[in-house]
């Protein structure tokens, strides 16, 4: 493996700078020991309780027997975080992979997570909000009134709806509040175009109704300028939200509530460039053209296709809340629509092989949860409940151009790729799905209390899912089908049950501290592959995906609450593991979604809370994952990989036994998009500067080891370690009133890629690379203003 040197200056810095701050993080404990004798007894220095609805119930963070963490939306608001994409600033253990769409990416915690074009195949990581599972993710786009997000690590699949067979994101918004009046704005302006602006409007309406309005609209420029295009940006962003918000109280024993919301997305959110050209290939060859230079840092392209993407989500939620006597009857009723479509240059040059790639859809659902819920706190506590589930997933996957290219052997001219095909003939295949999915499941959690400081925890959730597939394709008139397509029309169908459950003991071995340990079988449902069927025999089934977890962990509070530290340690093996591989039976490349075998992670997590004094507090975490393929076949392999002729693990696809590209088992190899070793601190300090003033500063750093985005082990997909430096600096009213502050997010402007992948095709591009870029991948510097009356 061929390792490129960073440059001693800035490998240094980093260096230096991620030391100083790990060191930080690790005297944190000793750092506060040493501050108490300085504190008065009555000074304001323990850490704050959260509570969490974690297990359907409001408990303090620190007794729920799960690795969880939980932040509350004023220290997302501190650290700059819009977006779900961030949020491995709060938690090292979740990462965003990147895809070539929004709907395609997803979250990844402990290294588990769901990367598929087919809307048939649904995320790992499920996405809750006010407690409706969202059936897309990538609709949540923007982050607003948040009361606290809560982040659920390992299979979640007992009390929280659809497919959290590895792990749960919830964000619990802020509801109306009864008898009051009030307001919140919050503008934000940056480098690059950053643009936010928040309005939040609360209104009581009587004793027992209150209103809340919320309304955002976040805009940037884009990262990426294609020069064939006048140098326009290719992946802009502009969000708008409205939420509306009720809040009826009309007893003590009733509580409705009921939000209604929309977003218009006009992002294109993954827009790519070459980070390496084979010569005399068309990439290399329209790039020196209009002066690219491909490499890591490279931010522009020339291309003549589109980027283009918008999407449209909506939806309402009712929730009902009634108190039986002892008991908590709750009923949560929700309907959510998302439209959304997403196109780019499938070949990324002005030479028309594939000018338009990518697909539309439409995903409406429904859900309706009850629960009974008991008291806490005497021997025996349960939660129950039933879930029904439906949706339905419309969608068109698109590619079209004349399949032209530029070759080593044509000197710089264009020719036809497809033997006997007129240069300028038209392309296209276009695939439709119908996926119908139906989820019934009962589930219940127990807590038996042996003794004061003994308690056994156990849950279970059977669920019913029903799952059909319609998929058509045709000729488009005035295009030929992309060689290897035929037209089909094909019904498929699959069901299943399953029992998946949790157990374990918790020990109170003191007021501060408690010890547990959890066995869990997980349980992501079936589903659809869609994407490529060659014939109407073609079976697109896939199975469900079955993750069994080890946890035992700790959490810990010490010197009155000024410190709390929490700790775990785990081993996931999951079984019929969903994913997506290049389908290399086909002459086409083309993709398909299959059980591709087992996976394994085992790791260990901490992260500590510590109030070194009244006003400064430091939030530190680490993670260590070793996640690797137990066993996955039909892998891709990457260019140069030496064939089994040649002493290597790469078998010649059967279709093509003359090919660049081949197969082999992954088996071993590490799971891609994981590294090894993550970490990060935060430090927040404020105090008064007088009677009148209050000033506060804030700074965190986030760092992680060397990550390979490729399932092959391919070395030409690393991205080397990297470290993110971002901070707050400002002053406010005491009552903070108003406040304003200067941000930084990637203050050192550390360029990574948040993709690297080889090129589509090999043969159009041996040996070449692209690359997607986060936002955060540039440095943002900005002032932003908060009025609260």
């Amino acid at each position: 493996m061929s390792i490129q040197p960073r440059s001693p200056r800035a490998l240094k810095a980093e260096l230096l700078l991620g030391a100083s701050l790990g060191f930080a993080m690790l005297i944190g404990a000793t750092a506060a020991a040493a501050q108490v004798a300085q504190v008065p007894a009555n000074a304001a220095v323990s850490v704050d309780e959260i509570t969490v609805t974690a297990q359907k119930r409001a408990e303090n963070v620190q007794d729920v027997p799960l690795a969880i963490t939980a932040v509350r939306g004023e220290a997302l608001a501190a650290m700059n975080i819009t977006q779900p994409q961030q949020l491995s600033l709060i938690d090292p253990s979740v990462r965003f992979k990147q895809s070539l769409s929004s709907s395609a990416s997803g979250l990844t915690v402990r290294g588990v997570g769901t990367s598929s074009f087919s809307a048939g195949i649904e995320q790992s990581i499920s996405t809750v909000v006010d407690g409706v599972v969202l059936a897309d993710p990538a609709s949540l786009a923007t982050l607003a009134d948040i009361e606290r997000v809560e982040i659920l690590r390992g299979p979640q699949g007992m009390l929280f709806g659809k497919n959290a067979s590895a792990g749960l994101i919830h964000f619990i918004t802020k509801r109306p509040r009864l008898n009051e009046n009030s307001g919140e704005l919050h503008a934000q302006y940056g480098e690059r175009g950053e643009r936010i602006l928040q309005a939040i409007g609360n209104v009581a309406l009587g004793d027992t109704l209150a209103l809340r309005l919320v309304a955002t609209h976040n805009e940037r420029d884009g990262l990426i300028r294609n020069v064939a295009k006048d140098n326009v940006f290719t992946d802009p962003q502009d969000v708008s939200t409205l939420t509306l918000k009720a809040l009826w109280r009309p007893n003590d024993d009733l509580t409705v509530y009921f939000s209604a919301d929309r977003t218009d997305n006009d992002t294109f959110c993954c827009s790519s460039t070459w980070r390496k050209v084979t010569p005399g290939y068309a990439p290399a060859v329209t790039n020196a053209r209009y002066g690219i230079v491909a490499g890591p840092k490279n931010l522009q392209v020339a291309a003549n296709g589109p980027s283009q993407g918008k999407s449209t989500a909506q939806g309402g939620t009712l929730q009902v809340d009634y108190d039986l006597g002892e008991l908590t009857l709750t009923s949560i009723s929700a309907y959510r629509s998302v439209k959304r479509e997403a196109f780019y240059d499938g070949d990324l040059t002005p030479v028309s092989y594939v000018d338009v790639n990518g697909g539309a859809g439409k995903t409406d659902w429904l859900s309706q949860e009850l629960r009974l819920t008991s008291p806490i706190g005497k021997r025996f506590d349960y939660v129950a409940g039933l879930y029904l589930y439906h949706s339905k997933a419309s969608s068109l996957i698109r590619q079209r151009g004349q399949l032209s290219w530029i070759v080593p052997a044509s000197n710089g001219a264009v020719v036809p790729i497809i033997p006997g095909a007129p240069l300028g003939t038209i392309f296209e295949t276009s695939t439709y799905n119908d996926i119908n999915s139906t989820s019934l499941a009962g589930f219940g959690q127990v807590g038996l209390h042996i003794t004061p400081k003994l308690d056994l925890i156990a849950g279970a959730r059977v669920t019913r899912d029903e799952i059909t597939l319609d998929y058509h394709r045709a000729p488009t008139p005035g295009a030929v089908y992309i060689p290897g397509s035929v037209t089909l029309d094909l019904h498929q169908e699959v069901d299943n049950t399953n029992l998946s459950w949790r157990v374990g003991p918790r020990f109170n071995a003191t007021d501060d501290l408690m010890l547990y340990a959890t066995v869990s079988r997980g349980y992501k449902g079936p589903g659809f592959s869609g994407l490529s069927a060659a014939t109407a025999a073609a079976d697109q089934r896939v199975q469900p995906e079955i993750p069994t977890s080890y946890e035992i962990g700790f959490k810990a509070a010490f010197l009155d609450r000024r410190l709390i530290f929490n700790a775990d340690v785990y081993s996931t093996r999951i079984k019929n593991f969903q994913a997506q591989v290049s389908d290399l039976t086909s002459a086409t490349y083309s993709s398909r979604i299959t059980n591709a075998g087992e996976i394994k992670t085992r790791g260990v997590e901490a992260n500590l809370v510590a109030r070194l004094a009244a006003g400064l507090t430091l939030t530190a975490g680490g993670a260590y994952t070793h996640a690797r393929y137990a066993d996955f076949n039909g892998v891709q392999c990457y260019f140069g990989q030496p064939k089994i002729a040649q002493g290597g693990p790469c078998s010649a696809p059967p279709a093509s036994p003359t090919s660049l590209d081949g197969f082999f088992n992954a088996k071993g190899l590490s799971i891609a998009g994981v590294p090894e070793w993550v970490y990060g601190a935060s430090l927040a300090y404020e105090r008064s500067l007088g009677a009148n003033l209050r000033g506060f500063f804030q700074a965190n750093w986030n760092w992680q080891s060397d990550i390979n985005y490729a399932i092959s082990g391919d070395p030409g997909t690393i991205q080397k370690a990297y470290g993110l430096l971002g901070g707050r600096l400002g002053v406010s009213a005491p009552d903070k009133a108003w406040s304003v502050a200067l941000y930084a997010s990637n203050l050192l402007d550390k360029r990574y890629a948040a993709q690297i992948t080889p090129s589509p095709v090999t043969a159009l591009n041996p040996g070449g690379y692209v690359q997607y870029f986060s936002p955060d991948s540039v440095r943002r510097v900005g002032v932003s203003l908060d009025v609260a009356f």
